[in-house]
């Protein structure tokens, strides 16, 4: 994709929490340290709790890397299940099987665990990740494993880490005892605009990169601006601005660019909020035929709820399949590479849809909304409206000759608008006046209306 044309070694802006790739900023680093110390001074429970995003997981696995030489860790993140299920997922971790096992003989298994790596001098960590989805009994639980200890010696560390709605659980007045247990309580806090600059370079070195400064000082104070030091934002709009920057050549990553992957971004966003199934085998994968390989998806996502009217959902879901189908056509020519899910989805995104940039302007009785489609004449567009937003969506052939060989041939490929504009009053469609001239759609509309699809001319065929 891009790493070749930026010396990269791999990608450096990745989703996986790689801790070869966690920057250790001040909240980082303090957390760390304290996890640290709460775990070698013995004192039981410690809790790490962050908003998404932030990097928690990937601090964990660096924490368990910390501790490899010198303790035994289970790490879990399935946490939606009650205190049997949650039993039978330590000692699956340890390589004990628990079919036909009682709550009592798990209970006896993991205390005999735990004193033989006393006996060996190790310590055994328990790491529960996601811990903000625990009820309460499971919570309960947790709080009881504490209890496996000697005159001298804690037997079990456990460290629990969640999102803010875990602190909200601890605060409840029946998990006062689990609260009381708590020895050191950490908080991962956003990077600052000094830190993203040295997030980004960091991770670019781990990733091999070795050339000059790549992305421009503008496009770092842009990022910051956008991403508010979250470090999943960064990556997502990194990542995007690296796949268009390579696109068009571009060796260094201007504010302009950054600024388009934002807005690469919030398109994906717009077709996620309005469609309606998951992306799953099923969905974007051809049948599987006697004979052929077994049928593998490349990602797979959970339904969002709707958040748009009626009107917008058919158009979402046909650019949400083309997509889908295109990341699919990317994912087997890779020979079925797992890893590269969102990097097949993005990339099959930006060859179908078209940036097209929206502007609006209220008055006191309506709005105008003006809106880049070059190439797009009034029989590739349309536009349909509710009560406080419209969907602007376009599709055109591009014709483009390949040569394989000696032999020259056409290929005929789509190309997309999907753009979901929102309003802050409501709009009335009978008033809706649309034209096009020279790359740009022209949008009028009155205020005050029920919601309504309003065809600018007859919509093309998906």
């Amino acid at each position: 994709m891009f790493l070749d044309f930026y010396g990269l070694r791999e990608q450096p802006f990745g989703i996986t929490p790689d801790p070869a790739y966690l920057y250790l900023s001040a909240t980082h680093r303090e957390a760390l340290a304290a996890l640290l110390y709460g775990i070698k001074a013995d004192r039981g429970f410690v809790a790490l709790i962050a908003e998404s995003g932030m990097g928690k997981t990937t601090l964990l696995y660096r924490l368990m890397e910390e501790l490899h030489d010198s303790a035994r860790t289970v790490f879990l993140f399935q946490t939606q299940c009650d205190s049997r299920e949650f039993f039978c997922y330590v000692l699956s971790e340890l390589g004990i099987e628990t079919t036909g096992m009682g709550l009592a003989s798990m209970h006896k298994k993991l205390n005999d665990v735990l004193f033989s790596e006393m006996l060996a001098g190790r310590r055994f960590v328990l790491i529960v990740d996601e811990a903000q989805d625990l009820e309460r009994p499971v919570l309960e639980t947790i709080r009881l494993l504490s209890d496996f200890e000697t005159p001298h010696a804690k037997l079990l560390e456990i460290v629990i880490a969640g999102q803010p709605q875990l602190a909200e659980k601890l605060a409840q007045r029946g998990l006062s005892q689990l609260r009381q247990r708590i020895a050191i309580l950490s908080h991962l806090e956003p990077l600052s605009v000094v830190e993203i600059a040295c997030y980004i370079e960091y991770r670019l070195k781990v990733a091999g990169y070795s050339r000059g400064p790549l992305f421009a000082p503008d496009a770092l104070a842009l990022i910051a601006e956008q991403s508010q030091g979250i470090p999943r934002e960064i990556n997502n709009i990194c990542f995007n601005a690296l796949l268009l920057g390579a696109a068009r050549r571009h060796q260094t990553i201007s504010a302009e660019i950054a600024r388009e992957a934002k807005q690469h971004q919030t398109i994906g966003a717009e077709i996620a909020r309005v469609v309606l199934p998951n992306i799953t085998a099923d969905s974007i994968m051809p049948q599987q035929t006697e004979g052929s390989p077994p049928a593998i998806a490349p990602c797979q996502t959970s339904p969002p709820s709707l958040s748009l009217g009626e009107p917008f959902i058919e158009p979402a879901q046909e650019i949400n399949d083309l997509i889908a189908r295109r990341a699919y056509e990317l994912f087997e020519s890779s020979g079925f590479t797992h890893d590269h899910a969102l990097e097949d989805w993005l990339l099959a995104e930006s060859e179908i849809l078209l940036q097209a940039p929206v502007d609006v302007t209220e008055t006191e009785t309506g709005f105008t909304i003006h809106a880049d489609v070059p190439g797009f004449g009034e029989k590739d567009l349309e536009v349909r409206v509710a009560p406080r937003s419209l969907c602007i969506t376009g599709k055109r052939q591009e014709l483009s000759d390949q040569k394989e060989g000696t032999t020259i041939y056409s290929e005929r490929r789509s190309k997309h608008i999907f753009r979901v504009v929102h309003l802050p009053a409501e709009i009335d469609p009978d008033t809706m006046n649309a034209t096009v001239s020279d790359g740009l759609l022209e949008i009028k509309l009155l205020k005050v209306g029920l919601s309504k699809k309003v065809p600018l001319a007859k919509a093309a065929t998906v």
